[in-house]
């Protein structure tokens, strides 16, 4: 299966930034760290796990913050197939559906395509910190847990999202309905 290209970013931009972090940091964060424990435990020896293999009653303890994002190949595309109740929250509005390009504003979902290509090639876990200035230039974050699940444990066709936004939900929203008001 060929792999889906990355998209040029607006390198100017330097409000939203994402940093890597080792996913052993996830220890941090109980939700984070539940997922990839049972991620790993679901691998069974192959590169990565099918979401078959998750039964979604063992998920109920992390489905608010739970995001499944689909892989789509003709047209390339990544795209929300789930998004629990902790993303609608945070972000003001429902993205089930949607294509991560778009995203609001435009610089996550670029940079998550990007991530999400290199995630395709590597076929590895994503532990993320993503950095925010709001309007007034105060500085947020929230970290991301990114799973990669694949039906035939080779190739990348879902990935499972935890996110832990700490105590900063209330900016956040503040920050992303700035964003959609063309605020960003």
């Amino acid at each position: 299966m060929a792999t889906h290209e990355p998209v040029a970013i607006d390198s100017r931009d330097m409000r939203v930034q994402y940093t890597r972090l080792p996913p052993t940091d996830v220890i941090v964060d109980d939700a984070s760290r539940f997922a990839l424990e049972l991620w790993q435990a679901k691998r069974a020896g192959r590169m990565m796990p099918a979401r078959a293999d998750f039964d979604p009653l063992e998920l109920k303890p992390i489905l608010a913050r739970l995001i499944l994002i689909d892989v789509i190949t003709d047209p390339p595309d990544f795209r929300y197939r789930l998004a629990g109740t902790m993303t609608r929250d945070m972000r003001g509005v429902e993205i089930t559906g949607q294509s991560v390009l778009a995203l609001v504003p435009p610089q996550h979902g670029v940079m998550l395509w990007n991530d999400l290509c290199e995630m395709q090639r590597e076929r590895q876990p994503q532990y993320v910190q993503v950095s925010v200035i709001t309007r007034s230039g105060e500085p947020l974050s929230y970290r991301v847990l990114r799973l990669p699940l694949a039906a035939d444990g080779e190739t990348l066709d879902m990935v499972m999202v935890v996110q832990d936004h700490g105590n900063a939900m209330p900016l956040l929203r503040k920050y992303f309905d700035e964003a959609r008001s063309g605020g960003r």
